[in-house]
């Protein structure tokens, strides 16, 4: 794979204290979405108050998540502790954390009580929590608690969200839009990447950032990939021009993406007839990129064919890139998105991070991981009963044993895992031969 490429998917895929803040409308709630975790762990409930009047002429500027007391709180996203209460018996327990892209998250009335008691005496953080410590996104931070002037209102988290200007924003959006853990995050992680262990694209995330493809989506740190963030069609503009190594051109093509960090992609890419429109002159270089028209931009841009006129799916009947998805789909670019029969492709549905790596694994065959084993292998298998599975795969032995969807086994004395993570997405570990092993264990089992 040559410079250029990786240096453009790199490109696309990274792309006061205590003072009452400022009331504001609802702002940029895509901010974080499927991307903040939610702070509480555990069973809780909420509504959405702010804005509500409150004693002393005060209005509320967060949302309350009710839970019962020494119910786990982690921080939302990665972050430096900024102020910080936690005077046992005196000033405890809360904090803000200010995150590594500039907003910043308040955590109010964590526990300041013995466990099992209400005297005050407690400490609601993990130790070695104070200001100035930089923490990861769902790491534990400390307890729900009833500290400060929640003595008689419940335990809960008042939980508070700020932009990068300092304008306090109604949370709840965002917390009902963010990943809810089972358990707080370990600081150990496996890979490269923190916030993609439960991702079923994980190891094709992983082969990405050996190819020098991506760094990350939160420099400097780059520890996460932000795998549910979703790419945008000016992302898309982005990678195929520098891709495709085009020259600057003086038409503008679109009324809607005047200064735009991408107009001169768009433009670009307009000009040899790949960029494509949303709508009557306009390219909606914001809106989030939809699988059909992933399909589309690619087909425009490397000219996948479909000789034989095949229609791999179903649901793309009279849909308007549907010779586009079908090209896709012939190469091997896409295998649809409801196994183990794949008959759907899911055009309408928008593109993340996770399912574009590995799409990208697949168009730019970094699948390979020993050069010394053929990926273009036989492979002969039988169902030994038992959920086992034997064979072989060229001149070497296979062995697994699974069931529909998730294999352990061998080829050679090689080891290999299998996951069919769902969404037309399969990951799995081993030698270059389980690229080729993965669907015809797929068709078998069908």
């Amino acid at each position: 794979m040559n410079g250029t490429l990786r240096a453009m998917l790199a490109f696309l895929l990274v792309v006061s204290a205590l003072a009452t803040p400022r009331s504001a409308p609802e702002a940029a709630a895509d901010i974080y979405g499927s991307g903040m975790y939610f702070p509480v762990v555990g069973e809780n409930h909420y509504s959405d108050t702010f804005g509500a009047p409150r004693s002393g002429g005060r209005v509320h500027h967060g949302v309350d998540i009710m839970a019962e007391k020494m119910t786990p709180v982690v921080a939302v996203a990665d972050g430096t502790v900024g102020w910080i209460h936690n005077e046992i018996g005196v000033n405890c327990c809360a904090m803000a954390l200010h995150h590594d892209d500039g907003w910043e998250s308040w955590y109010i009335h964590l526990n300041n009580d013995t466990p099992g008691t209400d005297d005050g005496q407690g400490y609601g953080f993990v130790e070695g929590i104070d200001a100035g410590v930089h923490v990861t996104a769902g790491q534990l931070i400390g307890w729900v608690g009833d500290s400060g002037n929640a003595e008689w209102s419940g335990s809960h988290l008042h939980f508070e969200l700020h932009d990068p200007a300092g304008t306090v924003v109604n949370p709840t959006p965002h917390v009902d839009a963010a990943i809810v853990l089972d358990a707080p995050l370990d600081n150990s992680y496996a890979g490269y990447f923190r916030d993609d262990e439960t991702s079923v694209h994980q190891a094709n995330i992983d082969r990405i950032y050996e190819a020098g493809i991506t760094a990350g989506c939160n420099p400097p740190l780059n520890d996460r990939f932000c795998p549910r963030q979703e790419i945008s069609r000016g992302q898309m503009a982005a990678f195929l021009r520098r891709n495709l190594e085009l020259p600057d051109v003086q038409e503008d093509f679109f009324g809607d993406d005047g200064g735009s960090i991408f107009e001169g992609d768009i433009n670009a890419l307009a000009a040899v007839g790949v960029a494509f429109g949303c709508d009557e002159g306009s390219f909606c270089a914001d809106a989030p990129l939809l699988r059909d028209e992933f399909a589309e931009f690619f087909v425009r841009a490397y000219g996948y064919d479909n000789p034989d006129e095949t229609d791999f799916f179903v649901d793309d009947e009279g849909n308007s890139f549907e010779a586009s998805i079908n090209k896709l789909a012939n190469h091997g670019i896409t295998l649809g998105c409801n196994p183990p029969d794949n008959t759907n492709y899911c055009p309408a549905r928008s593109l993340s991070r996770e399912e574009m790596a590995s799409f990208f694994v697949r168009a730019l065959d970094l699948s390979a991981q020993d050069d010394s084993v053929e990926s273009n292998v036989s492979i002969e298998l039988s169902d030994n009963g038992g959920g086992q599975w034997l064979g072989t795969a060229g001149s070497d032995s296979v062995s697994l044993v699974g069931e529909s969807g998730s294999w352990t086994g061998s080829i050679g004395s090689e080891p290999v895992s299998l996951l069919d993570g769902g969404l037309g997405s399969w990951t799995g570990t081993g030698p270059r031969s389980v690229a080729a092993l993965i669907p015809v264990l797929a068709g078998a089992t069908q």
